[in-house]
């Protein structure tokens, strides 16, 4: 029973750090798509999963969380 316990522990965690990893791309701004013409928006910081850049037809918003704020997609 001790060893089932602590492999819950370890799926639980685990299971958190999948979670936070596409989140973390957000602040690294060399992973973030480049701009094209027409589509200024591409990139841009948005918060609260909304892409304030409505110009260029972005309109979701990718790797937002509590440490940085996540970029403008398509």
């Amino acid at each position: 029973f001790k060893m089932r316990r602590h492999l819950v522990y370890a799926v639980i965690f685990l299971f958190c750090i999948h979670s936070l990893v596409p989140s973390v791309h957000g602040c690294d701004t060399s992973l973030r798509p480049s701009k094209k013409p027409g589509k200024d928006c591409l990139g841009r910081d948005c918060n609260k999963n909304q892409c304030n850049y409505p110009v260029g037809g972005c309109d979701s918003c990718i790797g937002n969380h509590v440490w940085c704020s996540g970029y403008c997609t398509i």
